[in-house]
């Protein structure tokens, strides 16, 4: 029997030992995994910062621009074009991202022909007003309804392959009507939707309206500047994909930008390409997170995606570390595990040590060193924040008639029905404890007033004055409570459960069953 049973013992100390080695390493493995992951995170959050700075950076440029553009428009001569060449060169030289600043005039519907004429004979022979889908050879699309027509009269850089579009009413380019009507109502630039332009490419487009007082025409000259104009600056989709990608150091990671255009509608300005991932790769978190640029003129909302692979978690030192844990753990002494079992029986019966020193064995109340350590911190709340407390005595009325004619095991088991019916009336906050014999004591913390503390003391009484079921049938029982307050009663112990007692006692005088302040002295 004795070699059967230490058999047993070894082998049931192997076993515990083999799963507190796998549960470590499996734990260990999981806090390397959680680390590798956080780091992670860590760098997908500085990549998000930084492409979010970046396109800021690019809207805000643009903002800028087309803010200087539209002044600059504002004071140049109505056909002075070289300065407004010279001008754009400066800005595009600048900013290289900016793909072209174009301006067009408004133009009374009834003043067209001979508005046409005009340029004819002063700027280009061939000049004429179109239609956009005509050029285009696109069908007719809904259009904002204007009072006037829009030609587009200046294009920096000029270039040839979007020379057809001089003269085009802006009002008919499908993606850029409403943004214009809009431009009359708002006095902040408006943006586009993204578009596929004439030359190629997608593009939008920031207008802004520009006004200026009324200047004497000549006929000899081009009036490409009129009264009332619309600046815009064209933005291709592809020099701010350029700009995230310069930014972006991690080829992994996915980034879509929209544009919220004046329809509500979101256009989205670019898309990311990033290598596929592999299927094993699905099982790991996928980060994620939403950045709005809330631009006056370019609401912009970008998407991160950021698959993690397995290669960004099991790195060459996580598996080292993996491997010599491992070893470590193999390593450890099996007479550890015989010690646990010891450990574990001193460290209950110290726990058991501790608790009966402090509590009540019957009730499982805290005792009077106990009380008294609570009392000692309600002390010292007070004297922090100046929110008093309320010490309250106890005494169950005639229980010594329960001893005498049932015994004291039944006045055990109402004094544990009381104990536990005052924790259930009581906070989390206040502290009950057995006092001695049939008395308890109880202190409320932080009350704000002494009518908080009746109420707390009302709800004890009303707790303990219900029937209990005993082995000797159901007996009714009563209290008297007596109520103290700090610092108005005292602020020691002794003294505020003398005064305490002192209410308490007038209730007993008062034929018991009841609840008495302490009366100030």
């Amino acid at each position: 029997m004795i070699p059967g049973t230490a058999v047993f013992g070894r082998r049931r100390h192997l076993v515990a030992f083999s799963a507190i080695a796998l549960g470590l390493i499996g734990f260990s493995a999981l806090l390397l995994l959680k680390s590798e992951v956080e780091r992670q995170q860590t760098r997908f959050s500085e990549s998000v910062q930084t492409v979010s700075a970046v396109v800021r950076n690019q809207l805000d440029t643009n903002e800028a621009v087309v803010a200087g553009f539209s002044a600059f428009l504002q004071a140049v001569d109505q056909s002075d074009t070289e300065a407004a060449n010279r001008y754009a060169a400066a800005v595009l030289a600048a900013y290289p991202q900016i793909y072209m600043l174009e301006a067009a005039r408004a133009v009374p519907r009834a003043d067209q022909a001979r508005f046409e004429e005009q340029l004819r004979r002063a700027w280009r022979p061939d000049f004429l007003l179109k239609n956009f889908p005509t050029l285009a050879q696109q069908q007719d699309a809904q259009q904002a309804s204007l009072k006037e027509t829009w030609p587009i009269l200046f294009m920096y850089p000029a270039l040839p392959q979007a020379s057809a579009i001089y003269g085009v009413r802006l009002e008919t380019v499908p993606w850029l009507s409403f943004a214009l009507a809009r431009t009359h109502d708002s006095s902040r630039p408006v943006a586009s939707p993204v578009f596929k332009m004439y030359e190629g490419d997608n593009a939008y487009i920031l207008m802004q309206s520009v006004t200026r007082p009324r200047q004497a025409q000549h006929e000899a000259r081009p009036n490409f500047f009129g009264n009332t104009m619309v600046a815009m600056l064209v933005t291709r989709t592809d020099a701010l994909l350029n700009a995230v990608n310069q930014a972006n150091s991690d080829p992994w990671l996915h980034v879509q930008a929209c544009l919220q255009t004046v329809s509500g509608d979101n256009s989205r300005v670019l898309s990311t390409v990033t290598p596929a991932t592999g299927p094993i790769d699905s099982l790991l978190p996928r980060l994620t997170e939403r950045v709005e640029l809330p631009s006056a003129s370019q609401p912009m909302s970008l998407g991160f995606t950021r698959q993690l692979r397995i290669e960004d978690v099991l790195t060459v030192q996580t598996l080292l570390i993996l491997v010599l844990l491992l070893g470590a753990l193999v390593m450890i002494p099996i007479l550890l595990v015989k010690h646990f079992n010891a450990m574990k029986r001193a460290e209950d019966e110290h726990e058991r040590s501790a608790y009966l020193a402090s509590h009540d064995v019957l009730t499982g109340l805290p005792n009077r060193y106990r009380f008294a350590e609570r009392f000692a911190q309600a002390v010292t709340a007070w004297q922090d924040t100046g929110i008093g407390f309320a010490v309250l005595l106890i005494d169950l009325d005639h229980f010594k008639q329960i001893n005498d004619q049932h015994g004291h095991e039944v006045g055990d088991q109402v004094l544990k029905a009381v104990a536990e019916r005052m924790r259930r009336s009581t906070r989390s906050r206040d502290t009950v404890g057995r006092h001695g014999g049939d008395e308890f004591v109880a202190l409320i913390a932080q009350l704000s007033d002494p009518a908080s503390a009746e109420f707390s003391a009302a709800r004890i009484f009303e707790a303990i004055n219900q029937p209990v079921a005993t082995e000797a049938g159901t007996l009714m029982i009563s209290c008297s409570i007596g109520v103290a307050l700090c610092p108005l009663h005292g602020q020691d112990l002794d003294d505020l459960l003398k005064a305490a007692d002192r209410a308490m006692y007038g209730v007993k005088q008062l034929g018991r069953k009841g609840v008495r302040m302490t009366e100030q002295g």
